[in-house]
């Protein structure tokens, strides 16, 4: 016959091991940040804010580290006077208008914005200084090429297509 100190014992072990398992089933989520809250770039580009200025899927697309590079994304200003980014490079810089309570698409041929070079290889970052007003902030703006289909009307002198010939997979001899 089980006394009650027995049962109050099993008891115990049962809810400290309960306890074990709850901990190991939502540990992740105790530590760990739900993913779904961060805020990050869907694209290829970067995403920021200076000062009061919203800069949207940022970057550049050349065809290569010294050829010039043409600047893509959305810049938003929401505020009641027009501002001004401007974007420096090492190979030169851009200043670009943005009117009060408005958004200036960088994709739109009137307002095509380049720069002289990216200073670096398409895959890779180039480090710049985005400023508007008396804010700045040192960013790294990623560099494509037309290697996607989506970015190829956007190298400027045009998109090549034998520049995607090393891509292409090489023909098999015939086996004898």
């Amino acid at each position: 016959m089980m006394t009650a100190h027995k049962y109050r014992g099993r008891r115990v072990v049962a809810a400290a091991a309960l306890a074990m398992l709850s901990l190991g089933v939502t540990s992740c989520g105790a530590i760990n940040e739900q993913a779904t809250t961060f805020q990050y770039a869907a694209s290829d580009g970067i995403v920021l804010n200076v000062g009061d200025l919203e800069v949207r899927n940022l970057m550049l697309v050349t065809k290569s580290a010294t050829d010039e590079a043409r600047l893509l994304g959305s810049l938003v200003n929401s505020t009641k006077e027009a501002q001004t980014l401007d974007l420096t490079l090492s190979s030169g810089s851009v200043s670009i208008k943005i009117p009060a309570k408005s958004v200036v698409n960088l994709e739109k041929s009137e307002n095509e914005k380049t720069v002289p070079s990216a200073g670096v290889l398409p895959g890779a970052q180039a480090e710049a200084t985005l400023a508007v007003g008396s804010g700045s902030q040192q960013v790294r703006i990623p560099v494509v090429d037309g290697t996607l289909k989506e970015y190829r009307e956007f190298v400027p002198g045009g998109f090549d297509e034998k520049s995607l010939e090393h891509l292409a997979p090489a023909e098999k001899p015939a086996a004898h």
